[in-house]
């Protein structure tokens, strides 16, 4: 039987080259070369004639959103990338690579050596809805995209609010209602304000009145008198 690259390596290549239409596959890797098939590689076809590595090529793809990817799949089981190597069983920390290719072209790909890693073909989450941050803030500079954005809390129908009104309908209601209650405290502390200042010259000019001319020992009782007559002049309880 011939040799075959490995099914899920399959499914990765397959998302890449659909992700990244354009890029460039110049050191893309299967089946390796007489140098590889000289030692042990994940490059040589094992007993079921499976190739279980496959070389992506750096140039055109994103490769730390690849790496991310593969690292995320039950078939994955190590990475070699710009002189790091990474390994599924020591939880993907990146470590020091020093063999002979510092892997700063491509990225070398391994999975499981097992029929069942070989023969996942669930997908990778290349193609999935997904985006960088530096996409999504793209996105949002998009002046029609930000009116959109402005626009629709306002149009929110949701729990909590009334029957028949929008988020911006129980604000503008809010606001009137606020409006009027400020309006309202206002008048009440101004009619105080004049209620205050009326008292004091109506107090003073009956203080006048009475006091005018009087001697000291009638002031007690003059000014009880232009207290009645302010007090008794109010309508108030």
């Amino acid at each position: 039987m011939a040799w075959y690259l490995a099914p899920s390596l399959a499914v990765l290549r397959s998302e890449v080259n659909t992700r990244w239409p354009q890029r460039d596959k110049t050191s893309d890797g299967t089946i390796g070369d007489p140098a590889h098939q000289q030692r042990p590689s994940d490059h040589n076809p094992n007993a079921r004639e499976s190739v279980d590595a496959w070389d992506m090529d750096k140039d055109g793809v994103d490769v730390d959103e690849v790496i991310r990817a593969f690292e995320r799949h039950p078939s994955a089981n190590y990475w070699i990338w710009n002189r790091q190597i990474a390994d599924k069983d020591t939880g993907w920390r990146p470590e020091p690579y020093n063999g002979d290719n510092a892997h700063t072209l491509h990225v070398h790909f391994s999975i499981r050596q097992n029929a069942a890693a070989e023969q996942d073909q669930r997908a990778w989450g290349l193609l999935e809805d997904t985006m960088t941050p530096a996409e999504f803030v793209k996105i949002l500079d998009d002046p029609q995209v930000q009116v959109r954005m402005r626009r629709l809390p306002w149009q929110y129908v949701g729990g909590g609010i009334p029957v028949g009104l929008s988020t911006l309908n129980v604000l503008n209601a809010v606001h009137t209602g606020t409006t009027n209650l400020v309006e309202a405290a206002a008048a009440e502390v101004l009619r105080d304000a004049t209620l205050r200042t009326v008292l004091i010259d109506q107090l003073v000019a009956a203080l006048r009145e009475e006091l005018d001319e009087l001697p000291a020992e009638q002031v007690e009782a003059a000014t009880e008198r232009a207290m009645r007559r302010v007090l008794g002049g109010l309508d108030v309880p």
